[in-house]
C-alpha cells in the first residue's frame, strides 16, 4: 500500500439518505441496513446515538483494510483519522452503551466497546476487505458472509499439504541456486505462497466440477509453477539449464523462463483437472490476454461453451497490474458477450517494488489492484504469511466465480528475496526495504514453525520433508547430468499436437480448396434468408440481401464481402468454428460484409451464418475499442482451437501496431520459439486513398520483415476468390499458420475484383495472378505490383488516354508476399520474351511497402532469365507513410501512373 490515499470525512448524510431509500423501499437497501432500520422502530431506539455510529460501522466496512496487517515484513500500516471513534464524537462514556449498529457489519447487538474491538478484529486483520464499491447488492451480501469465515482453521491434513507445497517451492529454487549458479530463473522466493494459493484454488474448483485452468504468469515464479503446479517433469527443466542442444529440435526455442506445459494432474483432495500455462515473453502482462482466448477456445471446443468447466487464474506483479495498459483492456472483458470467459480469479504477488521503483513512483492510487474497481470487482489484501486466510481466501475466489461469473483480485503482499534478478544487488536501490527482507525467513521455515507450535508436527520431522526433497531432486540433477539429457521439444495435448510444423515448401504445395457449386448455392441461399418477422434496413434489403441473392443464382458476380461469407459458411458446413472479431467486425469498417443484420425496429440481431450448421459455433464480434488486448485474445484462441478459423480485423491496418507485442512476439515468432502452431487471420485494411498517415498503411514491410522459415504468410489481394481460397485453406491443411492480409478499402466493390461462382467451387488459390488480358508476344513492359496500386492501373487503361498502353503493358500480380512462390514468378516472367522493361510498381514510399523485401528475389528471377534489372515506380523513401491532403495524393498517384506507363527509368515521387 503506498500513502497516496487523501482521509475525508464520510458524507453525514450517507446513512440518512439511505434511510429515506429504506422508507421507500426496503427491497433496495442491504439486508445489513434492513435489520438495521427495523431496530429503529422500536420506542428505545437513539436514532442520533445509533445513526452516529452507524457511520463509523460504514467506515470500517469501507476503509478498514487501511488498517489491516498485510505487511509481510512488519511495516504498520499508517492510521487514519476516519477509522477513529473519536472523529464520529465517540467518547468513553459510549462505551458501555449497547448498539444495534453491529448488525451492519453481521455482528448483532454488542456494546459499543466490543463493537469497536471486533470492527478491528474483522477488517483490520491480515486479511483487508475492499467489498463496498461492488454495486451489486446480492454480491456484497454473499462476500460479507463469507469473509466472516476467512480465519477459519484448517484441518491437519491442509495445513500439512500447504507445508509441503511450501517446502518444495523452496527445495527447487534451492537447489537450481546451488546447481546452476549465477544462471538466471526469476525466482519465486518471497512469494512462495502463491503455490500454496494455486493448489487450494485447483482443488475447490475442482470440486465445484471445473475440468481445466489455464494459469497466467510472466517470468518470475514461472519455472517453479511449471514443476510444482502444472506438472513439468523435472528432468526437462534440469535438461533446458544444462542446454545440451538437440538437431531435431524446431525453431529457435527460447529462454527457460518463458517456457509453457500442461498436463492432466490430481488436487490436493485427489480430483483430476487438467492445467495449462500459455507461454509467455518478458512482456510480462500480455499472457492476461493471450490465457483468456485460449479459456474461451477451451469451453467452447471442449465442453460446449460451459465457463463452469474451465476457469482462469491470471497471476501479476504488482507493478506490472499497475503499470501496464493492456490490464485495463483484459479487465474490460470481464462481461462482454464476445470475451466473457465467466471471470478470472487474478493473484497480484505484491513483492512491494518493481524492478528498482519503489510502490510511490509506480502508481498513483492507494493500492496496485485499483483497477479492479472499474469492473467493480471485488479485492482482497492479504499478508502471504497467513496461509490460513490464503487459503480461506482462494476458496473464497473459486466460489465467488462460479456464482457470480465475474472477476475477483487478491493482492498477496509478499517480498521478492534477491534483485529484479538473481545477478542483481537490490541494496543499492531499496536499502532499508532489503535490511528486512534479509532478516526474514523463507516461507516455509516461517510455515513450519507455525506447525510445530500448533503441535501438528516435530520440527525434525518437518525439517526431514523438505531434506527429501531436496535429495530427491539432486537423483534428477545427476541423471541428467550423467545421460546428457536432450532439450525436449513441447508438444501440446489433443487437438494441436496433431498439426504439422512445416517450411515454406509445404506452404507453397497446392492445397485443394473447391467445393461443389450446388452446396454453394444452397448456402448463399440460407445466408440470405432472413427470420420470420425480421425488418431489415430498407437500404440493405435492396443492395445487400437482394443483390446476394442474385450472386448466389449466378446472375451476378461475386463481390469480396458475399466471398468472405461464403468461405466461412462452406467451413461452418464441413464442421469446423468461425470466430471474427474486431472494432466494426459485424458490418465490416466500409459496409461491404453485414454478418450480422439488425432489426430496424427492435434492434435484434441476426447473424447470417448462424443457421448453416447448428452443430459448430460462428461468431461474428464487435470488439472492445483495443488492439493489443483484442488482438492477443484471438491470439489465445487461435492457438486453442485448431478447427476453428479465427480472424482479427483492425478498424484500419494502420491501427495494428496498437498491437505490436502481440504481433512481434507471439503471432511472428509463436512456432519458431515455443512449438506453438496457430493460424490467426489478420485482416487489414490498406491502401493509399489520400486518407492521411493513419488511414493508409497496415505497414506491410514491418510483417515482411519478421517473415523467414515458413512463419506466416503475407498477402495483398485483388479478387474475391483469393481471399475465397485462401481462408479456406487456413483450415484444410494439415498445419496452421499465420494469414497477415492486407485487405481493401476503396476497391471492395470495383469489378476488377469480383468472380464466379465457378471460380470458388472449382478453382484455386493463386500465389501470382499473370495479366490474362494481354497477348504476351506484344508486351514490352511488365510491372510488377501487388494489392491496390493493380486495381487503380486496371481502372488508368480504360481511361482514353491509357488506354494506348493497356495491351502493351503486363501486370503481374504478386498475391502472396511470403512465402514468395519465386519458382511460379520465373516461369510467369520467362513468358514475356518481347519485354524491354520489368519494373516493381507501388504506392507506398520506397523505404516502406514490399519493395525492399521483392526486389532481390524478381532481380534473380530476372538473371535467371537474361532479362536485365527490375526498376521502380512509386514514392520515394519517407519518415511518414502518407500525405495528409488528399489533392497531394492525387497528383502523387497520377505522376506514380504515368511514370509507371511511360518511363524506362526508375522513377521515385
Amino acid at each position: 500500500m503506498t500513502d497516496n490515499f487523501d482521509a475525508f470525512q464520510i458524507n453525514a448524510g450517507y446513512v440518512e439518505e439511505i434511510y429515506e431509500s429504506y422508507k421507500q423501499d426496503p427491497s433496495s437497501v442491504d439486508l445489513h441496513w434492513i435489520q438495521f432500520f427495523e431496530g429503529a422502530q422500536h420506542s428505545n431506539f437513539d436514532a442520533v446515538f445509533e445513526f452516529k455510529i452507524a457511520q463509523f460501522v460504514q467506515a470500517w466496512k469501507t476503509y478498514g483494510h487501511l488498517h489491516a496487517t498485510t505487511n509481510i515484513l512488519g511495516l504498520k500500516p499508517k492510521k487514519q483519522k476516519l477509522l477513529s471513534h473519536e472523529t464520529y464524537g465517540l467518547v468513553a462514556a459510549d462505551f458501555g452503551k449497547q448498539t444495534s449498529a453491529g448488525i451492519l457489519a453481521g455482528l448483532g447487538f454488542l456494546s459499543v466497546a466490543d463493537l469497536i474491538q471486533k470492527l478491528e478484529e474483522k477488517f483490520a486483520g491480515t486479511v483487508g476487505a475492499e467489498i463496498e464499491h461492488v454495486q451489486n447488492p446480492e454480491e456484497r451480501q454473499w462476500l460479507y458472509s463469507e469473509f466472516a469465515k476467512i480465519y477459519a482453521p484448517l484441518n491437519n491434513e491442509t495445513q500439512l499439504a500447504i507445508y509441503k507445497e511450501l517446502a518444495q517451492t523452496d527445495a527447487l529454487e534451492k537447489t537450481i541456486a546451488t546447481k546452476y549458479i549465477g544462471k538466471k530463473r526469476f525466482s519465486i522466493e518471497g512469494a512462495d505462497a502463491q503455490i500454496p494459493a494455486c493448489e487450494a484454488f485447483l482443488d475447490e474448483s475442482a470440486a465445484l466440477g471445473v475440468k481445466e485452468c489455464v494459469v497466467s504468469i510472466a517470468h518470475r515464479g514461472r519455472l517453479n509453477f511449471l514443476v510444482n503446479v502444472v506438472g513439468k517433469p523435472l528432468d526437462q527443466l534440469f535438461a533446458e539449464f544444462e542446454g545440451y542442444p538437440d538437431e531435431n529440435i524446431w525453431g529457435e526455442g527460447d529462454v527457460k523462463y518463458h517456457g509453457g506445459f500442461e498436463s492432466e494432474r490430481t488436487t490436493r483432495s485427489g480430483k483430476k483437472i487438467a492445467v495449462a500455462m500459455p507461454f509467455n515473453p518478458s512482456h510480462l502482462e500480455y499472457v492476461a490476454c493471450v490465457a483468456m482466448g485460449d479459456v474461451r477456445a477451451r469451453q467452447a471446443f471442449y465442453h460446449n461453451s460451459d465457463t463452469d468447466k474451465v476457469v482462469s487464474l491470471a497471476f501479476h506483479g504488482d507493478a506490472a497490474i499497475a503499470g501496464q495498459g493492456t490490464v485495463y483492456e483484459n479487465a474490460q472483458m470481464m462481461s462482454l458477450s464476445g470475451y466473457s470467459i465467466g471471470g478470472t480469479v487474478h493473484v497480484v504477488a505484491n513483492n512491494q517494488v518493481g524492478f528498482t521503483t519503489n510502490p510511490a513512483d509506480a502508481r498513483t492510487g492507494t493500492y496496485c489492484t485499483e483497477v479492479a474497481k472499474v469492473t467493480s470487482s471485488p479485492v482482497f489484501h492479504i499478508n502471504a504469511d497467513d496461509q490460513t486466510a490464503l487459503c480461506n481466501l482462494m476458496r473464497l475466489c473459486a466460489r465467488y466465480r462460479a456464482k457470480f461469473k465475474k472477476d475477483i483480485y487478491v493482492d498477496l503482499v509478499c517480498f521478492r528475496r534477491f534483485g529484479h534478478n538473481e545477478a542483481d544487488e537490490p541494496t543499492f536501490t531499496q536499502p532499508c526495504l532489503y535490511k528486512l527482507v534479509k532478516e526474514k525467513p523463507a516461507p516455509y521455515e516461517t510455515y513450519m514453525q507455525v506447525l510445530v507450535d500448533k503441535k501438528i508436527g516435530l520440527q525434525e520431522e518437518l525439517q526431514k520433508i523438505y531434506t527429501d526433497l531436496r535429495a530427491a531432486m539432486n537423483v534428477v540433477f545427476d541423471k541428467v547430468k550423467a545421460n546428457h539429457t536432450p532439450i525436449a521439444q513441447y508438444k501440446p495435448l489433443r487437438d494441436a499436437g496433431e498439426l504439422l510444423l512445416v517450411t515454406e515448401v509445404e506452404m507453397l504445395k497446392e492445397s485443394n480448396t473447391t467445393y461443389d457449386i450446388e452446396k454453394i448455392k444452397s448456402l448463399a441461399e440460407k445466408i440470405c434468408t432472413l427470420p420470420e418477422g425480421f425488418h431489415v434496413n430498407s437500404k440493405l434489403a435492396r443492395i445487400i440481401v437482394a443483390d446476394r441473392k442474385d450472386m448466389g443464382l449466378g446472375n451476378k458476380p461475386v463481390d469480396w464481402g458475399m466471398a468472405e461469407l461464403l468461405a466461412y459458411a462452406t467451413l461452418l458446413q464441413e464442421g469446423y468454428s468461425v470466430r471474427l472479431a474486431g472494432e466494426d467486425a459485424q458490418r465490416g469498417t466500409f459496409a461491404h460484409r453485414h454478418g450480422v443484420l439488425i432489426d430496424s425496429e427492435d434492434d435484434q440481431k441476426h447473424n447470417v451464418l448462424s443457421d448453416i450448421n447448428p452443430k459448430v459455433k460462428v461468431e461474428i464480434v464487435n470488439s472492445l475499442l483495443s488492439e493489443e488486448a483484442a488482438m492477443g485474445y484471438e491470439y489465445g484462441y487461435a492457438v486453442r482451437h485448431t478447427k476453428a478459423l479465427t480472424l482479427w480485423e483492425g478498424q484500419f491496418g494502420d491501427f495494428a501496431n496498437g498491437a505490436q507485442v502481440i504481433i512481434d512476439q507471439f503471432i511472428a515468432s509463436g512456432e519458431a520459439k515455443w512449438w506453438q502452431s496457430q493460424g490467426l487471420v489478420l485482416l487489414l485494411p490498406n491502401g493509399f486513398e489520400g486518407q492521411g498517415a493513419e488511414h493508409s498503411s497496415a505497414r506491410l514491410e514491418r510483417f515482411l520483415q519478421m517473415c523467414a522459415d515458413g512463419n506466416m504468410q503475407v498477402c495483398s489481394f485483388t479478387n474475391a476468390k483469393q481471399l475465397y481460397h485462401a481462408l479456406r485453406r487456413q483450415l484444410l491443411r494439415p498445419f496452421r499458420k499465420p494469414l497477415i492480409l492486407m485487405t481493401p478499402k476503396s476497391f471492395l466493390r470495383s469489378q476488377h475484383v469480383t468472380t464466379s461462382l465457378e471460380d470458388l467451387a472449382k478453382g484455386k488459390f493463386e500465389e501470382i495472378l499473370d495479366d490474362v488480358r494481354v497477348q504476351k508476344s506484344n508486351v514490352t513492359r511488365v510491372l510488377l505490383c501487388s494489392g491496390k496500386i493493380a486495381i487503380d492501373m486496371l481502372d488508368a487503361f480504360e481511361k482514353d488516354e491509357f488506354k494506348v498502353f493497356s495491351t502493351t503493358t503486363a501486370l503481374v500480380r504478386i498475391e502472396q508476399l511470403y512465402p514468395l512462390h519465386t519458382e511460379k514468378l520465373q516461369n510467369i516472367l520467362s513468358a514475356y520474351k518481347n519485354a524491354k522493361l520489368f519494373a516493381w510498381l507501388q504506392e507506398e514510399p520506397a523505404n516502406m511497402g514490399a519493395w525492399q523485401f521483392v526486389r532481390q528475389p524478381i532481380e534473380s528471377c530476372l538473371r535467371n532469365l537474361s532479362f536485365g534489372n527490375v526498376l521502380y515506380f512509386g514514392r520515394r523513401a519517407r519518415p511518414s507513410t502518407a500525405v495528409g491532403l488528399e489533392k497531394r495524393h492525387l497528383l502523387e498517384q497520377q505522376k506514380i501512373i504515368h511514370a509507371a506507363l511511360e518511363s524506362m527509368t526508375s522513377v521515385e515521387v
